[in-house]
């Protein structure tokens, strides 16, 4: 923009000192806005098959992995950064398979905790579900569950990193947040993991669970079972290598 304004000629000088002045009282919009911002990532339980790794804003990582801590410890901390008024579709989420089989469904949230209507239990929510669930799996309390007919299943494998970048759903994103506040305006942004099915048909959402095909209903397994070494795979442990 300021290459636009250039001027060539002895009147160039003056306009360049009032262009400067003007400056000092427009507040700066768009990637010139440089706000406080921060995500959460969900802090995982050494139970749980997927894990946020890492989170980057324009390529530079803002949020490393969080883990749940035991009583006396300090927990990992939500790191500030600073960011651009289009600060939401500029991050990507890294997430870990740290299981030993192939997820074919996930499901994730990312809310805003500032639009938040605590007497109506309200808060904005994008939900992003990608892949599709084994059709001989795909049921709820007893009934199917409807998938749109070209979803296809994703293959997540053992140990490979996901990454998710909000720009490729920043209308959709837009869509379900912004009636109650602009993206622009807020500053915090949670991520939530919901479930993730596996090829196998093996089901996580808040605990492995087992499909019992006569009932069409979901039993919880046993809470110690894991699909591979939970103590395996896990940032921040030796042998761990980011990527």
């Amino acid at each position: 923009m300021l290459k636009r304004l250039k001027v060539i000629g002895g009147c160039g000088l003056v306009f360049s000192v009032l262009l400067f002045f003007a400056l000092q009282f427009v507040r700066p919009k768009g990637a010139w806005a440089q706000t406080q911002r921060q995500v959460d990532p969900h802090a995982a339980f050494k139970n749980e098959p997927v894990v946020v790794t890492k989170i980057t804003y324009r390529n530079t990582k803002v949020q490393s992995f969080r883990s749940v801590k035991g009583v006396g410890e300090n927990p990992d901390p939500v790191t500030p950064f600073q960011a651009g008024d289009a600060w939401v579709q500029d991050l990507t989420v890294y997430l870990l398979n740290r299981t030993n089989q192939t997820i074919v469904h996930a499901s994730f949230t990312f809310s805003f905790p500032e639009t938040t209507n605590w007497a109506t239990r309200f808060r904005a929510v994008f939900p992003l579900t990608v892949g599709r669930i084994p059709d001989a799996f795909a049921f709820e309390d007893g009934r199917a569950i409807s998938q749109r007919p070209d979803a296809q299943p994703i293959s997540f494998g053992p140990g490979q990193v996901m990454a998710i970048h909000l720009g490729d759903y920043i209308d959709r994103i837009r869509a379900d947040v912004e009636p109650s506040q602009s993206l622009s305006q807020l500053s915090k942004m949670d991520v939530g993991m919901v479930s993730f099915f596996f090829a196998d048909g093996l089901r996580w959402s808040g605990s492995f669970r087992v499909l019992d095909q006569q009932t069409k209903t979901w039993q919880r397994a046993d809470p110690n079972f894991f699909p591979g070494n939970q103590d395996a795979r896990l940032p921040g442990l030796p042998g761990w290598v980011e990527q």
